[in-house]
């Protein structure tokens, strides 16, 4: 096994902006010993549709946060997709892995009666099939990255779990401290512009050109892409998500008694945004250190726009369609949902996701253009 396997992502040299998330040249190649993970609720849109949108976003990120948590030292690269995750780990950390999703699993059973689906894909198993995966860094500030990944083995990795349970994880467990970091208290971040235009765009032939075209035409009508500033952060008193943190992060009779207790510690966090702002710094890296644009061979984004520039962008959106060049799936809503990562003041990662569905009925949009497009 080669040396450099286990830090392939943290050695990955890192690009700046979103003009070069296209860019071929920092793409490499995913090491032949690493896993690609797939996780996924099932009947997210029936729990979306009855109010549960919140509950489904969590558990997202939970997956996430329960593979980082098991890494540990280790940095690697996944990609949020609002009721699920991709994400690409080291053989060496499999088994860690494992017990952690089978926490989250569990957690999302016994918490919230939502069933995550958990698939781990063996990149040989990719490759042999000459297929690629490929992954790129993308830098968000001094202390945060996000990644990007490219290549016809992400469908085939997705394939290959719909055909089979080979690659499921069947177990459920307990894996201590699975979750710690995981942070559920930030109001929902309400519209300056007028829209938070949740966007999933995928090119008919898988063309990167077609990305790029759409990318360009997107930054043009939109010129400053992004979603949070400070003065949208606020922590309304008591949070009306923070149980779900604390539900995700303890068991039994001890839950209440955190939920209780951990009230003061949100209250004073509360005082300190609204009349102070003070940790400055970690503010103003919240802001940036947020995955508001994405690329797995789909460009995902949520952004703040106007009424006026989202019309011009469902406008392209339709050209485009017509001419048989991509499928697209856009939720509007007054609000996007923050559910973060917190490991210090300085090392944390804010996942993005439009509210009242965002995500998934973007994705819920897109499926049924492309079942009509093929039958």
């Amino acid at each position: 096994m080669a040396k450099t396997s286990l830090n392939f992502y943290k050695d990955l040299n890192s690009f700046i902006g979103v003009q070069d998330i296209l860019n071929t040249n920092h793409y490499k190649k995913l090491p032949e010993d690493w896993y690609v993970i797939i996780t996924d609720i099932m009947g997210s849109t029936k729990a979306i549709e009855t109010g549960r949108y919140k509950d489904v976003n969590v558990i997202g990120v939970s997956s996430i946060i329960a593979v980082k948590n098991a890494c540990a030292e280790v940095d690697i690269p996944y990609i949020f997709g609002g009721d699920g995750a991709t994400l690409f780990i080291p053989a060496e950390k499999i088994e860690n892995v494992k017990k952690a999703l089978a926490t989250t699993k569990k957690k999302s059973i016994d918490e919230f009666s939502l069933v995550l689906r958990v698939s781990i894909v063996p990149v040989t198993e990719i490759y042999k099939n000459n297929c690629q995966v490929l992954i790129a860094k993308m830098k968000l500030s001094n202390t945060a990255s996000i990644a990007m990944a490219k290549g016809n083995g992400l469908a085939l990795a997705e394939e290959l779990t719909k055909k089979t349970k080979k690659y499921e994880l069947e177990t459920i467990s307990d894996f201590k401290d699975a979750h710690v970091g995981l942070e559920c208290r930030w109001s929902p971040i309400e519209t300056k512009n007028g829209e938070m235009l949740t966007i999933i765009v995928q090119s008919v032939d898988n063309k990167l050109e077609i990305y790029s075209e759409v990318l360009s035409a997107i930054y043009k009508i939109v010129p400053n892409l992004g979603i949070v500033s400070i003065d949208q952060l606020n922590i309304k008193f008591p949070p009306e998500h923070y149980y779900k943190e604390v539900l995700m992060k303890n068991s039994g009779f001890k839950k209440y008694l955190v939920y209780f207790f951990g009230l003061f510690l949100v209250a004073y966090q509360s005082i300190i945004v609204k009349l102070m702002k003070k940790n400055i710094i970690y503010l103003n890296d919240l802001t940036k250190n947020t995955d508001y644009i994405k690329f797995d061979d789909t460009l995902r984004m949520v952004i703040d726009i106007t009424i006026e520039q989202s019309v011009l962008i469902l406008k392209l959106f339709v050209q485009l369609q017509n001419q048989n060049k991509i499928f697209y799936g856009t939720h509007s809503a007054k609000t996007a949902l923050l559910t973060c990562f917190v490991k210090s003041n300085t090392d944390h990662v804010h996942f993005v996701d439009g509210g009242a569905g965002g995500y998934a009925l973007a994705a819920k949009q897109l499926k049924t253009m492309r079942a009509n497009f093929l039958s």
